[in-house]
């Protein structure tokens, strides 16, 4: 059963005969820390050490939740790191150390692997599509952790554990979690990867104080009835965007849907949502507009331009400006390209979402963070690329 941790405390369960742990800085050593021992291990070769940290294992002047790196020398000739790093990195100011993997608390001596589970035919008012869920390492063995939750939109596209199912490559959410909650740089986290209605994609996605034209008809075929020619067809006319209908599936079906399958927390303070393209506009709606479903959310690279009302503003965008200041913490960004050389990715629409935050009261690095992806498109690969910040920024450990 998992435990907290004394402040300022290192844990390292493993081998060694003399172990110590080296902080780094600039790529260097910069102090050595002797490991105490203090109790047997799993086995005969293994045993438990302790360490006290400084206060503050940051680098000087460093901000709280500031990263910070080190390795373990095991004092008979093998350093312990990271398979692809010189160095472990983290956050955390309390940690232990077990197989490779750092964690907030004392873990189960044996831990299972991460898991994406597949609801295949997930059937809601919205109509039957998948659903995926993200299990962090250790779900199995800790049975009294209750987690924190992820939303992630255009669901088939999150996890590379099925990158078939995606239809322009998946975000690797997967791997960018595990890989982060490895170093201790993320909250262990369930991720639900809620897949759109594909054709109805848009209208899912758009506010209802927006509209969208539906694209043209197919030709229908046609038999000559001499003086009895076909009924014209009428005009299409644009509708309005169905987005409060998906986000009372998410917070009414799928919500509950989850915690009664697996150990969450339901509270907005532990709940996030996370899109990008039209599933940023979504996320920006439900932060705006449905305030109390979650406080955390991520907007990339968001389609702001489908809001333009009859005046040319960005109604999204006004609304953000106008509305009472919400209690939200945002990720916004944008690539510099659309796509490969062409472009801006919505880059001035997020500007100008900066400035209304701005404008609105909000502060920036305290109710968001701006970013802005130098040469990244509007693509899968690009917004798989900056996940690992998002995640950091969303759940930090």
């Amino acid at each position: 059963m998992p435990s907290s941790l004394p402040p300022n405390h290192f844990y390292y369960l493993g081998e060694g005969l003399d172990p110590s742990i080296e902080l780094w800085e600039e790529e260097a050593v910069q102090t050595t820390l002797p490991l105490a021992w203090v109790g047997d291990g799993r086995h005969s070769e293994e045993s438990l050490w302790l360490a006290e940290l400084p206060a503050a294992p940051a680098p000087a002047g460093a901000a709280a939740g500031r990263e910070w790196q080190f390795r373990l020398n095991l004092g008979d000739g093998r350093l312990l790191h990271p398979e692809f790093a010189p160095a472990f990195t983290t956050t955390l100011t309390s940690l232990w150390l077990q197989d490779g993997q750092i964690f907030a608390y004392r873990p189960a001596p044996a831990v299972s692997p991460p898991l994406v589970v597949k609801f295949d035919d997930y059937q809601g008012s919205l109509g039957p599509r998948p659903l995926y869920i993200y299990l962090p390492r250790g779900y199995a063995e800790h049975k009294e952790r209750r987690y924190p939750v992820l939303y992630m939109h255009d669901g088939q596209n999150c996890f590379d554990a099925f990158v078939d199912d995606s239809y322009a490559g998946a975000w690797q959410a997967d791997l960018a979690a595990s890989l982060l909650i490895r170093q201790g740089l993320m909250r262990e986290c369930l991720i639900v990867g809620v897949s759109n209605g594909r054709e109805q994609r848009i209208l899912e996605y758009l506010p209802p104080y927006a509209r969208h034209l539906p694209p043209p008809r197919r030709p229908r075929a046609a038999v000559d009835q001499g003086d009895h020619p076909p009924a014209p067809r009428r005009p299409l006319v644009p509708v309005p965007g169905r987005a409060d209908e998906t986000l009372a599936f998410y917070r009414d079906e799928v919500a509950p849907f989850v915690a009664a399958r697996y150990r969450v927390l339901t509270d907005r303070q532990h709940t996030a949502t996370c899109g990008s393209s039209m599933g940023g506009l979504f996320t920006i709606y439900i932060a705006w507009e449905q305030t109390g479903f979650a406080r955390h959310h991520a907007a990339l690279s968001t389609s702001f331009w489908a809001t333009r009302n009859r005046a040319g503003q960005l109604e999204a965008i006004e609304r953000m400006r106008r509305r009472p200041r919400r209690d939200v913490r945002l990720w916004l960004d944008s690539g510099t390209f659309s796509s490969p050389g062409h472009g801006h990715d919505g880059q001035r629409e997020a500007a100008s979402a900066r400035r209304a935050l701005l404008e609105a009261g909000y502060q920036e690095e305290v109710d968001f963070h701006t970013y802005l992806a130098e040469g990244a498109t509007h693509s899968e690969a690009s917004w798989a690329a900056r996940l690992p910040l998002v995640f950091q920024f969303l759940f930090p450990s």
